[in-house]
């Protein structure tokens, strides 16, 4: 029986349900199989975790061709190779990813793991504010259509896997042109729309939930108020999940119905599984 262990960064739940469906389906395949949140390891976690493992699965979405701040930072501190183990990189998308999946899959090449699998899936969008209109995440039967539609995908992700299929997604001149595009502006937008953060104190409960979820602890609560520090990674979270829309990016956002927010993939998400 093959180990094989997945870690995956989800910011609002897309790419946590890749995950999931994914050891599922590699444990058809005789596949031994555990999957973490990053959020909730150590890097000693991570180095006893890799021992004995035949393969690794890295999956994140994707922030404008490349990964989430999160993930590059697990990325840079993650254990060198011994030039034998072998790795699979995927990334969820809700438009266009460019060449997301083969850039980062070769930041772990630089570490000495044997690429076998670069892959991208679509995913229900969750980046619709009113700086950034994408079109509206859907939480009702459409995001169900798209998960059917997704799930064979991952299914033959997981028969790569298991068969040893070499697939590398985006390594063409147009996938290479729109990533490069979208990487050179990244980090500016995501450092405007969290600056635009703020809180509508009517609707506001201060139940913590938004406080207790983030992922980079940017969010502080003291004299009965919420505040933002520079930290926002746009994940999206405390916008996706707060229970009363409190949370604004950009004045227009306090429109549910123009901007609704996205929920995460399937009645059976709950954010907590992203956390614990």
């Amino acid at each position: 029986m093959k180990k094989t262990v997945i870690y995956f960064f989800s910011g609002t739940g897309n790419t946590w349900w890749v995950a999931t469906r994914l050891g599922e389906k590699l444990h058809q395949y005789n596949h031994q199989v555990t999957c973490h949140s990053i959020e909730t390891l150590m890097n000693e976690d991570v180095i006893a975790q890799l021992s004995g493992v035949d393969h690794i699965v890295l999956g994140f979405p994707v922030y404008g061709s490349t990964a989430p701040r999160p993930m590059i930072d697990f990325i840079q501190t993650f254990p060198v190779s011994n030039g034998r183990q072998t790795m699979s990189i995927f990334a969820t998308q809700a438009l266009a990813s460019g060449d997301t999946a083969l850039i980062i899959s070769r930041l772990l090449e630089q570490k000495g793991y044997l690429i076998q699998q670069a892959r991208h899936f679509r995913m229900m969008n969750n980046l619709h504010l009113p700086r950034f209109k994408f079109y509206p995440p859907k939480n009702d039967q459409r995001s169900d259509q798209l998960l059917a539609k997704t799930l064979p995908r991952v299914a033959g992700f997981a028969q790569e896997i298991a068969t040893g299929k070499k697939h590398i997604t985006g390594n063409n001149p147009l996938s290479h042109f729109l990533g490069g595009l979208q990487r050179r502006h990244i980090d500016t937008m995501i450092d405007k729309a969290g600056a635009e953060l703020r809180v509508d104190a009517k609707r506001c409960i201060l139940c913590g939930k938004c406080q207790r979820i983030c992922p980079t602890g940017n969010i502080l609560h003291s004299q009965d108020q919420l505040t933002f520090a520079n930290k926002c990674v746009l994940c999206l979270r405390c916008y996706s999940q707060c229970p009363t829309a409190a949370i604004l990016l950009g004045e227009g956002s306090a429109d549910v119905h123009k901007y609704p927010r996205y929920k995460g993939p399937g009645k059976e998400f709950n954010v907590d599984v992203l956390i614990k």
